[in-house]
């Protein structure tokens, strides 16, 4: 072995590193990015989930826009109240209010469904929407392929036995992603609710009554009895669909019982059972009661959230 030979190849290769060394520690200060060290603050508060929720493709690109007055402090809608005072505290700013959102299905149809044909294809809602128009007969419901459950990020959805998603409310966000994946989304078949929303209209077609009866057992056919039944004035047909007024709405359970098609379930946080098991059971879940009027009146005078118990 020439060891003379080895030298100077270990000499040639020390000094192309110090050179090198020398040139990126030249670029790094010539080229240096000054960053703002509320980012980094900000950044710290955020979930890190990087789930785009927030319009933003990563928690670092939110922390970015809030920094720079672009968006709210409120902007990370996963995060919550605890994530906004959070962000609040690390700029030196005063937080706002969030009101929490989770996802609602307004669909009760599944296996209560008709289908116009059978499917064989790709076992995607996004896919089968493309095909026709897709294999259900109602022009609103939910195919129940999944789509939305694979896009959760944060697991707080899964198929039951009816083929519907069902939305756990203790480990959804308000992200919304379920809501931009499904391809009826858009229309309100999967939609935002209030957290506390007390019930939830498991329909969301606006075909008229007597065509809606022929393709699913479970639609709403606009006898308006809820409303008639509601004290506070806080559910309404309109175009031929049951809508509720969060706002106004205070949880007596008076639509659900006067409901004959039980297509409006109990929902919400604080509702009597979890979510598993009052979807599709309308009043026929254990420990339900309708208030009585008075019951009904004097919620109806108490401040509170939307289907908050005072």
């Amino acid at each position: 072995m020439d060891l003379v030979l080895v030298a100077k190849a270990i000499g040639a290769l020390a000094i192309v590193g110090m050179v090198a060394a020398s040139m990126l520690a030249v670029a790094s200060r010539r080229f240096a990015v000054e960053s703002d060290p509320r980012i980094e603050a900000v950044l710290s508060s955020l979930p890190g989930a990087n789930c785009g929720a927030c319009g933003r493709p990563s928690c670092f690109a939110a922390a970015e826009a809030i920094v720079a007055g672009e968006v709210s402090v409120t902007a990370c809608t996963a995060g919550g109240q605890q994530v906004a005072d959070a962000v609040a505290a690390a700029l030196g700013v005063e937080s706002c209010a969030v009101l929490p959102l989770v996802s609602q299905r307004r669909c009760g149809g599944g296996t209560n469904a008709g289908r116009a044909f059978a499917y064989s294809g790709l076992m995607s809602c996004g896919s089968v929407a493309k095909l026709a128009g897709g294999d259900l007969v109602c022009p609103a419901g939910c195919f129940g392929y999944g789509d939305c459950v694979a896009a959760c990020p944060f697991g707080a959805m899964a198929i039951d036995a009816r083929g519907l998603p069902v939305v756990d409310l203790n480990l959804c966000t308000g992200c919304e992603i379920c809501v931009r994946e499904c391809p009826r989304g858009g229309s309100g078949l999967l939609a935002m609710a209030p957290s506390l929303g007390p019930v939830a209209v498991r329909c969301s077609s606006h075909d008229r009554p007597k065509l809606r009866k022929s393709y699913c057992s479970m639609c709403c056919i606009a006898c308006k009895k809820c409303e008639k039944a509601c004290p506070v004035d806080a559910i309404h047909v309109v175009e031929w669909l049951a809508v509720v007024d969060f706002d106004a709405c205070i949880g007596c359970g008076r639509c659900v019982e006067a409901c004959p098609q039980d297509c409006i379930d109990l929902s919400g946080r604080e509702s009597v059972a979890p979510a598993a098991a009052i979807d599709g059971a309308a009043g026929a879940v254990p420990g339900f009661t309708p208030m009585s009027d008075e019951e009904a009146l004097a919620l109806s005078e108490s401040p509170g959230e939307p289907g908050e118990q005072p």
